[in-house]
């Protein structure tokens, strides 16, 4: 989950500079910012796949986020980290440990968290169109560059993001990090505006017996 935390809020691009930014690309961004403010809740099953470029090494995880607004619950193989948008518990299975932060502690590094993963070159990103290519499908992807503007906020140098041109959803996005190391983000079922259980969005420390409780705020 770590990688995640550390490189998966709205969306449309930051207006400075206008001229650092691809006008083709801004275009196809605002349409997807618009298009994903109409959600009132999402959730997706993705796969994250790592990769080692130095040791030439390939490792990919299922998961399944559900949001709401700034609420998400992560679900991953290991761990589940849930957020009530002031709070944020991750429920560590392998070592039996429940950690619990303030949201704030999370946000501070511009990372790609769980809560903006779908939203985050929304804001500090120059872009650039790639291309557009038909799919097998027929399904038309839009490939887009983005470079952070403030690069020692983040760890990671570019990222590829792949878009549906018909159903302006994100299908996947490719990390690039400052580490060598790939970590792809790819989309595999997208729901919207489903009902949403708000005790979701919350940890109750007791339904998990023989868990350490640590408290970081």
């Amino acid at each position: 989950m770590k990688p995640l935390l550390s490189i998966i809020t709205a969306l449309f691009l930051m207006a400075f500079a206008a001229e650092q930014n691809d006008p083709r690309a801004k275009k196809i961004l605002d349409d997807l910012s618009a298009k994903t403010k109409t959600y009132t809740t999402l959730v997706a099953d993705f796969t994250i796949t790592t990769e080692n470029k130095k040791e030439k090494t390939s490792e990919t995880q299922k998961g399944k986020i559900s949001i709401k607004g700034k609420k998400y619950k992560l679900e991953l193989q290991d761990q589940i980290i849930i957020s009530d948008n002031a709070t944020v518990w991750s429920v560590l299975q392998d070592s039996k440990e429940i950690q619990i932060n303030d949201v704030g502690t999370r946000a501070k590094d511009g990372a790609i968290t769980p809560d903006n993963i779908f939203t985050i070159y929304e804001t500090g990103f120059k872009n650039e169109f790639v291309k557009e290519e038909m799919q097998k499908s027929g399904a038309i992807y839009q490939y887009i560059k983005l470079f952070p503007i403030d690069t020692k906020k983040r760890n990671f140098h570019t990222a590829l993001l792949t878009i549906d041109k018909k159903k302006q959803q994100i299908v996947s996005m490719k990390v690039m990090g400052k580490d060598g190391n790939d970590i792809t983000y790819a989309i595999k079922s997208f729901q919207t505006n489903i009902k949403l259980d708000e005790a979701s969005f919350s940890c109750d420390p007791t339904k998990f017996p023989g868990y350490e409780v640590i408290d970081l705020r």
